[in-house]
Formats: structure tokens, C-alpha cells, sequence
């Protein structure tokens, strides 16, 4: 009886070990999953940001005449239900009569507004590249960076 009791408290303990790393386990994956969530999303707001101001001529809106910062987020939903958001930055500062230039940062974020899961950051200078025949402006990415996130 005193040997089942104690083999019965080994299996215990180890089922209760290898129970504990199983959670350590699907936490660990379901962090992976949210960190590709927000690099997704923070891309999806640079394409975002990157078509309004391609296909918008009074974006983003003019301010005071030194303001160069112009910022807006936006949810992302799958059916009706919130899976992340995108903060974008565009910032007009970098332009001047030798260069046009607009940098855009976006950052993804997964779950809840005020306490994210997981987040990232994406930072992209564009050249306004203007066409006269066509009047027309392309946005062609100078430089790409990863400012990573949580």
C-alpha cells in the first residue's frame, strides 16, 4: 500500500511537470504567432498610408504652416471582430528645395489598444517622385527599417 501511494505521488509530480511545460510551450508559440500578427499589420499600414498619399492629393490634411506631423490609427477586423490596429506617423519634415522625402512609420499592434500583446514597428522614407506629363507623384521606398517591438 505505502509503495502504491508513493509511485502514485512520482506519477503525480511528473504529470504535474510536464503539464507545466506544455503551458510554457502553447505560450511560447502563441507569442511567435502574435509577433508575425503585428509585423503584418505594421506593413499593412505602410501600404495603407503609402496609397493615400498616392492616390490623395490633400493628404495628409494641411495644419499650421510648421507642422510636419501628421498621425492616425485605424482597427483592423476580421467580420466584426477586432484583431489588431496600425498607428501611422508621416512626417513631412525631410522635405526641402534639394529633396523631396516623407517619412512614414507604422506600428502594428495585436490585442487590446491599451495593453497589446505583441507589437512592431516599421519606418519607410519615400521619395515623392513627381511626373509632370501626368501630374502625378509615386512614392518610391529609399530606405526600409525594422525598429522591432515587444
Amino acid at each position: 500500500m505505502v509503495v502504491a501511494l508513493l509511485v502514485l505521488g512520482v506519477a503525480l509530480v511528473a504529470g504535474m511537470g510536464l503539464m507545466t511545460s506544455q503551458v510554457s510551450n502553447y505560450r511560447g508559440v502563441k507569442a511567435v504567432e502574435d509577433a508575425a500578427q503585428a509585423l503584418s499589420l505594421a506593413q499593412a499600414g505602410l501600404e495603407d498610408a503609402r496609397l493615400k498619399l498616392e492616390r490623395d492629393l490633400d493628404f495628409p490634411p494641411k495644419g499650421d504652416p510648421g507642422q510636419t506631423l501628421f498621425t492616425y490609427s485605424e482597427d483592423v477586423l476580421i467580420g466584426a471582430q477586432r484583431v489588431g490596429s496600425y498607428r501611422i506617423s508621416i512626417d513631412t519634415a525631410l522635405q526641402s528645395t534639394d529633396y523631396d522625402m516623407i517619412r512614414v512609420t507604422s506600428t502594428g499592434l495585436v490585442g487590446p489598444g491599451e495593453g497589446p500583446t505583441a507589437q512592431r514597428t516599421l519606418r519607410i522614407d519615400l521619395d515623392t517622385d513627381t511626373d509632370p506629363s501626368r501630374r502625378t507623384t509615386y512614392f518610391l521606398p529609399v530606405k526600409i527599417e525594422d525598429l522591432a517591438g515587444l
